[in-house]
């Protein structure tokens, strides 16, 4: 990336017993039960992960006249409040985020305006992205996630890119470096001990 504001140290994690303590899913995708779940599914191994699927939720574009308040962003933000570590998790829809993680992460507008004490709340809770996709990587697709991060002072861990249908041994060495990087940010201990 090149910035140093986008610079992680993995030894600043705060851990409990060796895990990190008390990650959550985010998934954003336009199926339920993708390839993106798919990958969560395969990072978590035997772990217990709580997963938040954002299909499920009401959360509708930012409102600068704030006529949304009554759906579901604001509670689900203070859910993710008992959380250490937030995994936002996209398929790559023309070289970005999903629409509805877009949306989202829009939505982190009334966290700065009208709900400031919640915005205040997120402050040092750690943030990766977990991103599947089919053809390749987008150039600059991290930059909204990071310099999100720098703006509310929440760590960036990076992103795992995974393919979706890992077809030659390029592609499935590359998938399993993305586990790999996932799995030693989320459970911080030796690779034997990983949930398998």
């Amino acid at each position: 990336m090149g910035k140093t504001d986008h610079i992680f140290d993995p030894r600043s994690i705060a851990t409990h017993n060796g895990f990190m303590t008390k990650p959550i899913f985010i998934l954003g995708s336009s199926r339920s039960f993708g390839n993106t779940r798919n990958v969560l599914m395969d990072v978590a191994g035997k772990a217990d992960i709580p997963m938040i699927d954002l299909l499920t939720k009401r959360i509708s574009f930012f409102d600068y006249n704030h006529h949304n308040q009554r759906d579901d962003f604001i509670p689900l933000v203070e859910s993710l409040l008992a959380y250490d570590t937030i995994v936002l998790a996209t398929p790559v829809y023309w070289y970005s985020m999903s629409a509805i993680m877009k949306i989202f992460i829009d939505r982190i507008s009334d966290l700065i305006t009208i709900r400031k004490d919640l915005g205040r709340q997120l402050n040092g809770k750690n943030l990766f992205v977990i991103a599947s996709y089919g053809t390749s990587v987008p150039r600059g697709f991290e930059e909204a996630f990071a310099q999100t991060c720098v703006y509310m002072k929440m760590p960036y861990l990076g992103t795992s890119f995974f393919h979706s249908k890992p077809d030659t041994p390029d592609l499935c060495a590359a998938n399993q470096q993305a586990l790999e990087k996932a799995r030693k940010l989320l459970f911080p201990v030796s690779v034997s001990d990983y949930p398998a």
